[in-house]
């Protein structure tokens, strides 16, 4: 029976093999192999990245988008760097259509969480939406000590302090 779980696995499996490929496709002696496709340098870093970037978003489902998207962002610039020690050349352009490719998909999966939020809040403020959301930490409300008004007299123990704010419990009959 299929189940999330062997997506998961399969979306692992071919994003190992598609980082493989585009590594060996970058690094290796292939400049120019793009225009078998008919495609550019920069489009094919982009169609490259962009892909890379999905497949990691179905392959990580636990992980933030937002941290994927940024590995893949230093994987490409990563990969520019490598090839400036090759004799290939790096290009911030090269970079750069990684980028868009990556912020495409990254993007496109905003839209997917803002129709989430429109089916199952609509009517509800972003700061309440914000509130409920389990992932985010809450700040511990501060405790008040009662500030002692001009008739009164300031208690200066903790104890007093405590037995005022939390009176003892009624025994039991």
């Amino acid at each position: 029976m299929l189940t999330p779980n062997h997506i998961v696995i399969t979306a692992r499996a071919v994003l190992l093999l598609g980082a493989l490929t585009a590594a060996i496709l970058m690094l290796g002696p292939f400049q120019g192999a793009e225009a078998a496709f008919g495609l550019n340098d920069k489009s094919a870093h982009a169609i490259a990245f962009g892909g890379l970037t999905a497949v990691s978003f179905a392959a990580f489902p636990r992980m933030r988008r937002w941290d994927l998207a940024r590995a893949a962002l230093l994987l490409g610039g990563g990969a520019e760097l490598v090839q400036m020690l090759g004799d290939r050349s790096a290009s911030l352009g090269d970079w750069a259509a990684d980028a868009v490719g990556v912020f495409t998909v990254y993007g496109s999966s905003l839209i997917e969480s803002a129709r989430k939020m429109a089916r199952e809040h609509g009517a509800v403020p972003f700061s309440t939406i914000a509130e409920m959301d389990r992932r985010r930490p809450r700040a511990a409300k501060p405790v008040l000590t009662p500030v002692a008004s001009h008739g009164e007299e300031r208690l200066a123990r903790f104890a007093d302090r405590a037995a005022k704010r939390y009176p003892p419990r009624a025994s039991a009959p």
